[in-house]
């Protein structure tokens, strides 16, 4: 009998210990109800012993994401391999430059409540929730433009919550201490697997997992499944076995008018050996495709 895969719960925290016991005081609100009688009580209450500001706004950031799960507005995403997590938060964000560009040329608008700036403002954003096999706490992001250009992440990881912008990016990863592995693994998957579904088309269907059977799942949902492109995989072959590895590499986008039929498009850029040295280059199948017509250069 194949064994039985279980997925892990976004906002679980969000669901259960706010919503869950709001809903039992108070079992004749509605979903929005419940919400503003909650989103009051944070924005009003006195801070806690251990509450600061910036905790605040955290649980803030969580219960407005909540809101948009619980209207079915929150897109899900099912990986099929706990690997493809390990790998999208392994890959560096070489090109941050251009996947911000990407990101605000294809993200959706929405009025934003910025709270502590006491103002409601027209915001790109893109919020989407992950599902991890064989894990108890699954992902839930909120990536925002703002107007001084910075791609600000929320984040949601169980009762963690966190919040860092582009801006800081640079920083965070030549540190060795363990919250800023965290939030440079966790920016780097959140960026990442936006790149990976406009990357690699084929490898996203629409859905649950056929073997996911979850009867509190949300109907109103979005959901999408992820399976891992043989694109991103090397084989090291052996007389024994035959192990896959993921290729290191990043993704990239094309902005040059040099990239005739691609411009715009986000190519994944991997790394192999040339003559014994390291090189990036691309390896897509569609590399022909990439030059002018006119000349090639290579």
């Amino acid at each position: 009998m194949a064994k039985k895969v279980y997925y892990s719960k976004p906002l679980k925290y969000f669901w259960k210990d706010l919503y869950g016991t709001q809903k039992n005081f108070t079992p004749d609100f509605t979903d929005e109800q419940i919400y503003f009688a909650l989103k009051k009580n944070l924005l009003t209450k006195p801070a806690g012993i251990d509450e600061t500001q910036e905790s605040r706004r955290l649980i803030i950031s969580g219960w407005d994401l909540w809101r948009e799960d619980s209207k079915g507005d929150l897109l899900h995403i099912f990986f099929l391999d706990k690997q493809l997590r390990d790998f999208l938060e392994a890959t560096p964000l070489s090109d941050l430059e251009g996947i911000k560009k990407f990101l605000f040329q294809n993200g959706q608008t929405r009025a934003i409540n910025h709270i502590y700036a006491n103002e409601i403002r027209d915001t790109v954003v893109y919020q989407f929730a992950i599902h991890i096999p064989f894990e108890g706490e699954g992902y839930a992001f909120s990536l925002s433009l703002e107007k001084d250009g910075s791609l600000e992440l929320y984040y949601s990881l169980g009762k963690n919550g966190g919040l860092m912008s582009n801006k800081f990016y640079a920083d965070v990863i030549k540190k060795d201490d363990s919250v800023s592995k965290t939030h440079a693994s966790i920016y780097s998957l959140a960026i990442n697997t936006i790149a990976y579904m406009n990357c690699f088309p084929d490898c996203i269907a629409d859905g649950v997992p056929h073997d996911y059977f979850d009867y509190s799942e949300n109907k109103l949902a979005k959901n999408l499944t992820f399976q891992v492109s043989e694109k991103v995989k090397d084989i090291e072959s052996s007389s024994l076995s035959k192990i896959p590895h993921f290729r290191k590499g990043h993704f990239r986008l094309l902005q040059s008018d040099y990239f005739t039929n691609k411009k715009g498009e986000i190519i994944f850029v991997s790394e192999t050996m040339v003559k014994g040295k390291a090189k990036t280059v691309s390896l897509s199948e569609d590399i022909d495709n990439f030059t002018s017509s006119e000349e090639n250069p290579m």
